[in-house]
C-alpha cells in the first residue's frame, strides 16, 4: 500500500516575507509546546501568538500534527548537531580513563538538562504519533553512537580494554537513569522531586558508568 509522502521536508517559501511568517509561526508552536510541557494547544493560539493568519498556516501546513513534525524535525537536526559536538569532545585529554568517562556522561547529562522543554513533550506526544516517535528515535540512536564513540576512544586513549557491547550497555543504564531523574516524558507541571541534587545525580551517573566501564581486575 503506498503511502502519502511526508511532508516534514517541506521546503521555506521563497519569498522573504513568507519565510519570516513560516519561521514566526514555528517559533510560536515551539513556544507553547515548551510552556505547556504537551501539545495541548490549538493552531487558533499559535497564529495569535505568531501574528500570522490561519489561512496562511493552513497554506504551509495540514494542521497541527504536522507543525509540530516540522518544528521537531528542525529542533532536533539542530539538537543532534550540538550533541556530536559537545558528547563527542568529551573526555579528550582527560587525565584517566576514570575522569574522561565522567567528564562524558557530564556532557550528555548536562545537555539532556539543558533541552528538557524541547524533549519531554516530544516524548509524550510520540506515544501517539508514530512519525514523532521515529524522528525521536533517529536522534536517540544517533547519541548513543556519539555517546559510545566517545568512551571507546576515552578507552583506546588510556590503554583500557572495552568491548563495543560494554560500552553500548553503560549507555542503556546511563539514558535510562537520566530519563528518570530528569523526568523527560513528563508535563512540565508534574515533574517528580528528587531528593538528589543536580551535581550529587551526576556523580551517582558517573559512577554507575564507570562501574560498567571499569577494567576487570585479576580473576
Amino acid at each position: 500500500m503506498t503511502t502519502r509522502p511526508s511532508r516534514n521536508s517541506l521546503s521555506e517559501p521563497k519569498q522573504q516575507r513568507s519565510r519570516d511568517s513560516y519561521a514566526k509561526v514555528r517559533a510560536a508552536a515551539l513556544e507553547l509546546l515548551q510552556e505547556r510541557g504537551t501539545g495541548q494547544f490549538s493552531l487558533a493560539e499559535v497564529s495569535a501568538r505568531a501574528e500570522v493568519s490561519i489561512g496562511s498556516i493552513y497554506g504551509r501546513v495540514a494542521g497541527k500534527a504536522e507543525l509540530l513534525r516540522l518544528v521537531q524535525s528542525q529542533e532536533f537536526d539542530h539538537l543532534d548537531v550540538e550533541t556530536a559536538r559537545r558528547v563527542g569532545a568529551a573526555g579528550v585529554g582527560a587525565s584517566s580513563f576514570a575522569r574522561a568517562t565522567a567528564q562524558i556522561v557530564t556532557a550528555y547529562a548536562e545537555l539532556l538538562r539543558g533541552h528538557r522543554e524541547l524533549l519531554s513533550p516530544f516524548f509524550l506526544l510520540g506515544v501517539e504519533d508514530e512519525v514523532i516517535r521515529e524522528r525521536g528515535l533517529r536522534s536517540g540512536n544517533a547519541g548513543q553512537d556519539v555517546f559510545i564513540r566517545a568512551l571507546l576512544a576515552a578507552a583506546a586513549e588510556h590503554g583500557v580494554a572495552l568491548s563495543g557491547q560494554s560500552a553500548h550497555w553503560a549507555f542503556e543504564v546511563f539514558y535510562s537513569l537520566s530519563v528518570r531523574y530528569l523526568g523527560l516524558g513528563v508535563t512540565a507541571t508534574a515533574i517528580p522531586q528528587s531528593a538528589y541534587d543536580w551535581q550529587e545525580m551526576l556523580d551517582r551517573l558517573a559512577q554507575t558508568v564507570s562501574l560498567i566501564v571499569a577494567p576487570a581486575g585479576p580473576a
